[in-house]
């Protein structure tokens, strides 16, 4: 019975660890406060399946004002907005989506993509941020499940990054 109650205590302990690195595509940073600015940068370790990858596409989550990307050489960037008005000065309209195009991911080399966003004003909730990646031959690696309530992200294939929003201090 001891180590059954030992095994039962570790693996609660489990619910209290940092968001795991499961997903192919992950967060550098996996916690920030909420209502605040954050800089996303999104670790793409690898092409897709053997071939390169060659676009990215960012889902940007409601609840997320601004979203500025950062320019990469060698790739084209493109926006979606949601056709909202923005809210601030000089803001601009927020968007839906971020997609780089046009360059090369190759399979054995390592990239990151960088967004700079204002976060929602949920402290203590994740925040999911989908992100596809494109392969020449049509394909897709899409880093897209949310996890339903009750279920752990480590339960899915292909989870999308997510965010833990800490309260202010």
């Amino acid at each position: 019975m001891h180590r059954t109650a030992l095994a039962a205590l570790a693996l609660a302990g489990t619910a209290f660890l940092p968001l795991p690195a499961a997903a192919h595509v992950t967060l550098e940073v996996q916690q920030a406060v909420a209502n605040t600015t954050y800089r996303a940068t999104f670790r793409i370790p690898h092409g897709c399946d053997g071939t390169p990858t060659i676009r990215v596409t960012i889902r940007v989550p409601e609840g997320v004002t601004v979203a500025q990307p950062m320019p990469k050489p060698g790739w084209t960037l493109r926006t979606t907005d949601r056709g909202e008005a923005g809210s601030a000065h000089g803001a601009v309209p927020p968007l839906s989506e971020i997609i780089w195009e046009g360059g090369r991911l190759e399979h054995a080399h390592y990239d990151e993509f960088i967004v700079r966003m204002r976060l929602p004003n949920t402290p203590g909730e994740l925040l999911y941020i989908p992100v596809v990646q494109d392969c020449p031959d049509g394909k897709q690696a899409a880093w897209t499940e949310i996890p339903e309530p009750g279920r752990r992200i480590t339960d899915y294939r292909m989870p999308a990054p997510a965010l833990r929003l800490l309260p202010r201090n």
